[in-house]
């Protein structure tokens, strides 16, 4: 077990490593299958620098061809970090099973949507689309879920943020919509409620706290997809906890 452990935290690590390349790729509209290259001279990096971490830890940081610095290092490096430190916690909650492998998935786009929305303040339809299917899909087989929960749960969301959308005039937008119907198939009713209540505190905090802080201003746009992807991660993992001991 030790062994395989060790082997599903090192694809976490390897899962930062896509997460990265992905977050990269996506915001030029090419193709997420090619060679990660130099944003600058578009020159191919060599192997050992598709990692962030590796190349922060080795003694060049640049591109070998130019010499231009390689981006998003800080960023690259906590995901790589992050992703495996996540698959460790999933891997010791749930054990080898198969809700293991479908929150895995779960996680794996629940972070690259974060770190999208969060550098870009863009949601993909090419990423959030089809995790809306296999949401779908897969609560035909989640433990827990039921085909009807997770349609329930994912028509209320769309319904909600939707509304919410409309109503906000730009303070959500698309992106937070189609990720909002994915959290709801995902995690289904009734917890794709708490989910969004917990976003709507998570954010409103965060926004206060950064208001108080000086560090943005009353007309500055905080991205929402964020505080959606965490409240949703957690309600994925504990919400029928939640639901169990704090409302019942």
């Amino acid at each position: 077990m030790i062994v395989l452990a060790s082997l599903f935290i090192l694809c976490g690590w390897l899962a930062g490593i896509a997460i990265n390349h992905a977050a990269d790729i996506l915001p030029t509209r090419q193709t997420l299958l090619q060679w990660p290259k130099c944003a600058q001279c578009g020159a191919k990096r060599p192997v050992k620098q598709w990692s962030g971490l590796l190349t922060w830890l080795g003694s060049r940081r640049e591109c070998v061809h130019c010499g231009t610095p390689v981006p998003r290092m800080k960023r690259s490096v906590l995901v790589e970090l992050v992703t495996p430190i996540l698959f460790a916690f999933l891997w010791w909650f749930y054990g080898w099973s198969l809700y293991l492998g479908i929150v895995t998935l779960y996680t794996i786009i629940l972070i690259l949507v974060t770190v999208t929305d969060l550098e870009h303040r863009l949601i993909f339809n090419v990423i959030i689309l089809p995790s809306i299917l296999l949401a779908i899909f897969a609560s035909f087989i989640t433990p827990g879920l039921t085909w009807r929960a997770a349609l329930v749960g994912g028509i209320t969301a769309f319904i909600v943020v939707y509304i919410a959308a409309l109503l906000s005039r730009g303070g959500l937008g698309e992106g937070d919509v189609t990720l909002s119907t994915f959290l709801g198939f995902m995690m289904g009713f009734p917890n794709i409620i708490l989910s969004l209540i917990f976003g709507v505190f998570l954010g409103g905090i965060v926004a206060f706290l950064l208001l108080v802080s000086g560090r943005v201003t009353m007309k500055t746009f905080i991205p929402y997809g964020p505080f959606l992807t965490i409240t949703g991660w957690i309600m994925l993992v504990w919400g029928d906890e939640i639901w169990r001991y704090y409302f019942f």
